[in-house]
């Protein structure tokens, strides 16, 4: 048995494990401290937010009605890393040159 939270995530009531929200808090939290400070960083943050729920929406049907951490791991694979978002390139990527 696992304990479950309601969720409020960009205006979408989603039914979410425990597990599964502490990595998305985790996750959430990554992107915020990436983008504070940055011109137009709320902005940046509320439309990753408002996609990550859109995502998550999707896989709520009939007959499953809770986001588990499967489903947070997909999520946030498919949006990627904080640093990809953004389109930063800590590392050197090498290629045809």
């Amino acid at each position: 048995m696992k304990k479950t939270l309601t969720i409020n995530i960009s205006g979408i009531i989603i039914n979410i494990d425990e597990d599964a929200y502490e990595a998305l808090n985790r996750y959430l939290e990554r992107v915020k401290n990436h983008f504070s400070g940055q011109e137009g960083g709320d902005e940046i943050c509320s439309d990753i937010e408002s996609r990550i729920a859109e995502l998550l929406g999707q896989r709520i049907s009939e007959t499953k009605q809770v986001i588990t951490i499967e489903d947070v791991n997909e999520v946030t694979e498919i949006m990627g890393d904080v640093g990809e978002m953004a389109g930063d390139s800590d590392q050197e990527t090498t290629g045809p040159g």
